[in-house]
């Protein structure tokens, strides 16, 4: 039985490490959308040689791959997959507005509150070439002193999760009856609580949390198969990006097709990807590399959260 155009999603590569919090929150879309994808493991710390010729030395994770194109960052990927299977939605009653608000919030606010908290009592073991890195990726500043925070994010992460469950007290999803993109966003925060008994503490004192951190938990990761890096580099060798040109001609800045310009997060890893703009719309820059390994790459990132400069 052949299938529906609508049904037919092409080889989905996510670049992603077992422990990445951001990579829990893609893979439970995966699970709730019932997608067939590949998991390409990638280092957690610098150098990830068979990561940056995809990227152009955009270097967190995860990194989704269709092809020679590449999407960087989890607000431009999510948006990729609910474009290739809208079904089932994550975003149930129309409520876009609510759970794209909450992805940030939980991106930006939740997830950052858990940090010094894990990383107050797991520092000591931590090793000395990942705190180098990811001071690194903070621009300088020491990722070792993260917990000298801990006691002020402790209050902000009990406040948080307290909101969460007094929303779950009221019904089995943030949003409602179903799963949504809220749901996601919010769980790998406290998915991430648990490297840390005492940090996970804390989320374990709010019953409704619980409930729904356990629901949201068994759903798994979907149909997953592994990759080795170096075929997920001959996938992109042997194809060509699928990205059409499409510029918004309202774009505020004016920016026009072919355009070199550097795009950057505007809140740690400051590493600028280079290239030419193939697209630019309200919610996407796309930029074509010619990379001498791998030919032509098209590599996507959202604008929330991204600067776009001339280079």
């Amino acid at each position: 039985m052949l299938l529906a155009p609508e049904e037919i999603v092409p080889e989905i590569i996510l670049h992603q490490y077992v422990s990445s919090p951001f990579s829990e929150k893609i893979r439970k879309i995966f699970a709730h959308k019932k997608i067939a994808w590949r998991s390409v493991e990638q280092p957690v710390i610098m150098p990830k040689p068979r990561l940056v010729p995809l990227t152009g030395g955009y270097r967190r994770i995860p990194v989704l791959q269709i092809g020679a194109d590449v999407w960087c960052d989890t607000g431009i990927i999510i948006r990729k997959i609910d474009e290739l299977k809208p079904e089932p939605t994550i975003y149930p009653g129309g409520l876009t507005a609510a759970a794209d608000t909450m992805n940030q919030w939980a991106d930006r606010r939740l997830f950052w509150s858990t940090t010094p908290v894990i990383f107050e009592k797991l520092g000591a073991q931590v090793p000395k070439a990942f705190i180098e890195d990811r001071s690194r990726m903070m621009q300088g500043a020491d990722f070792g002193a993260i917990a000298r925070s801990a006691p002020d994010s402790r209050n902000q992460l009990r406040a948080f999760l307290e909101i969460l469950d007094r929303q779950l007290a009221l019904s089995p999803f943030l949003l409602g009856d179903s799963f949504s993109l809220a749901d996601a966003a919010c769980f790998h925060p406290v998915w991430f609580l648990r490297a840390e008994p005492s940090a996970f503490g804390i989320a374990q004192k709010f019953a409704n949390l619980m409930r729904w951190f356990e629901r949201i938990d068994a759903m798994g990761y979907g149909d997953v198969s592994a990759m080795d890096p170096d075929e997920a580099l001959k996938v992109a060798k042997n194809s060509s990006p699928a990205t059409a040109e499409n510029v918004d001609s309202r774009d505020p800045n004016q920016l026009e097709a072919g355009t070199r310009v550097a795009v950057t997060p505007d809140d740690y890893a400051f590493d600028p990807v280079t290239g030419r703009v193939v697209v630019s719309t309200i919610h996407e820059i796309a930029i074509e590399r010619d990379v001498p390994e791998l030919g032509r790459i098209v590599n996507h990132f959202p604008k929330i959260g991204f600067r776009i400069a001339a280079a």
